[in-house]
């Protein structure tokens, strides 16, 4: 299912979350909305799932309107943070649950059920009950209530974080696994970068309330359309390119009213370039995490491959292909 949001705007008394949100999600599309809390993401997912009516703009699946359309006839399924299965059901009665309101035939509702867990590897514990789950598992649960419905769309409110590292980790790949399986349109909303990054097809940004830019992964990390968006996703170094730093790097092309940036795994050492001195080193075996200050007591950071350390004296260079430029009113905000 294709799901269009065109110039969506949603006010909560006098604060606007949401301020003219427009976006195309493809059929079978695991598409992420990224941003740091309170932007308007989890908002955006609410008004697709019909909990909250928007004040502006629409919303289609597959064309069709969705406004007035209550929640039960929108055919999407929701998997949240907090798992939200019932306690007193077992892992089967909880996966049911829906076919049952949806009034399936009882041996449908077992092969159905029966098959949705076996999905999501859960099958040797259909007659548990959750308090007996771990939270990978409870969550597994959920996923398979969800699917069960044979929904037109999947909606993920930051579904893993209540999960420790390893367990994320386990569900990310489980998660993926899964939409690739069964290509159903999926919303996923996350302040996790690395969650987006590791899992979408494609990746939307939001900031107090505006998306300020759509792309792949690749292009997100690459070639952000803002600093905010740069400084969000991963590490950069922001610089004003009327800095000595900026100007010696050779990036100031856009005068001085605007901003520099550059990963710090795209610093290099050696050659000709900028002498800087290494004020803090922590060498993490893959890599060596430093902080350069240039003479100018411009810091910024770097990962390198060769270790070095603090006090050292090293000259380092960013080549051009990788320098990003941003007007300032484009800025972080």
């Amino acid at each position: 299912m294709k799901i269009e949001i065109k110039k969506l705007v949603k006010d909560f008394g006098s604060n606007r979350v949401i301020d003219g949100v427009s976006l195309e999600i493809q059929s079978g599309e695991l598409f992420f909305l990224l941003g740091p809390s309170g932007c308007g993401k989890t908002t955006v997912l609410r008004t697709l799932a019909g909990f909250y009516e928007p004040d502006g703009g629409e919303i289609l699946f597959n064309s069709k309107s969705m406004l007035g359309v209550p929640p039960h006839k929108r055919n999407t399924a929701l998997v949240f943070q907090n798992y939200a299965i019932w306690p007193h059901m077992t892992v089967f009665e909880n996966v049911a649950y829906g076919l049952r309101v949806r009034g399936v035939s009882a041996a449908e509702i077992s092969e159905r059920v029966e098959n949705a867990l076996e999905r999501v590897k859960m099958s040797s514990f259909a007659s548990r009950k959750p308090s007996s789950l771990s939270g990978g598992q409870q969550q597994r649960v959920a996923l398979a209530r969800a699917m069960v419905v044979n929904p037109h769309a999947l909606l993920f409110d930051e579904p893993l974080s209540n999960l420790d590292a390893r367990l994320r980790l386990e569900m990310r790949d489980e998660i993926k696994r899964l939409q690739a399986e069964t290509k159903i349109t999926s919303l996923y909303v996350t302040h996790d970068q690395e969650e987006a990054l590791s899992l979408a097809h494609r990746i939307g940004v939001m900031n107090k309330g505006v998306l300020e830019q759509v792309g792949t992964p690749f292009e997100i990390y690459n070639k952000p359309a803002s600093a905010f968006v740069a400084s969000f996703i991963g590490e950069i170094n922001l610089l004003p390119a009327s800095c000595l730093l900026a100007q010696q790097l050779s990036c100031a092309i856009g005068g001085d009213d605007s901003t520099v940036g550059f990963r710090p795994e795209r610093v290099q050492l050696g050659g000709d370039g900028i002498l800087g001195r290494v004020i803090f080193s922590s060498y993490l075996g893959s890599k060596n995490e430093v902080t350069l200050e240039s003479r100018d007591g411009t810091r910024i950071k770097a990962w390198l491959q060769d270790y070095v350390k603090e006090g050292d004296e090293v000259r380092f260079h960013v080549e051009s292909e990788y320098l990003l430029q941003f007007q300032n009113k484009r800025e972080l905000r």
